[in-house]
């Protein structure tokens, strides 16, 4: 099934076995990388545990996303501080009530990191919003892309 796509991939990555799995998985969040971490996870659904796959290959997806939430957080404070105090920016935070902005951040955050869409963009969303927490952020990021690994190892299976 994979036979011409396996002549691009090193032999010896996909021997790592469950390591590359892991790889594949931070892979998985960068929008340049999407592509091959998915036909890689594919790849390895053919001859290993799919439960474990996926819930490594979540893990992996979770370390990506992470590194993404910190590198926003740390290196772009002064431009999300500009951004906020923006004419738009004020505006629309008025018009929406301050106890729903932060699940207003979550529900559009969660729908770019659940969706094909670059986590990138959920995941600015989510890190810009100094109440969204780390760890509740790690649940959400974990949870909809290892839902949405096990999407794509079943349509694999059902295609």
């Amino acid at each position: 099934m994979f036979g011409g796509l396996t002549t691009f991939i090193p032999e010896s990555f996909l021997e790592w076995g469950y390591f590359g799995i892991f790889i594949s998985g931070i892979f998985y969040v960068f929008s340049f990388t999407a592509p091959l971490a998915t036909a890689l996870i594919l790849i390895f659904s053919v001859d290993k545990n799919i439960i474990l796959l996926g819930l490594i290959a979540g893990i992996g997806s979770l370390v990506g996303d992470i590194l993404i939430f910190h590198f926003i957080r740390i290196s772009f404070t002064d431009e999300i501080k500009e951004l906020s105090e923006h004419k738009l920016s004020i505006f629309t935070l008025k018009k929406i009530p301050k106890q729903y902005q932060k699940y207003l951040a979550y529900a559009v955050g969660s729908f770019f990191i659940a969706t094909p869409l670059p986590d990138e963009i959920g995941v600015t969303i989510l890190a810009s919003s100094k109440e969204v927490k780390l760890k509740h952020f790690g649940i959400v990021s974990y949870i909809l892309n290892t839902g949405g690994i096990f999407l794509i190892i079943l349509l694999r299976n059902i295609l």
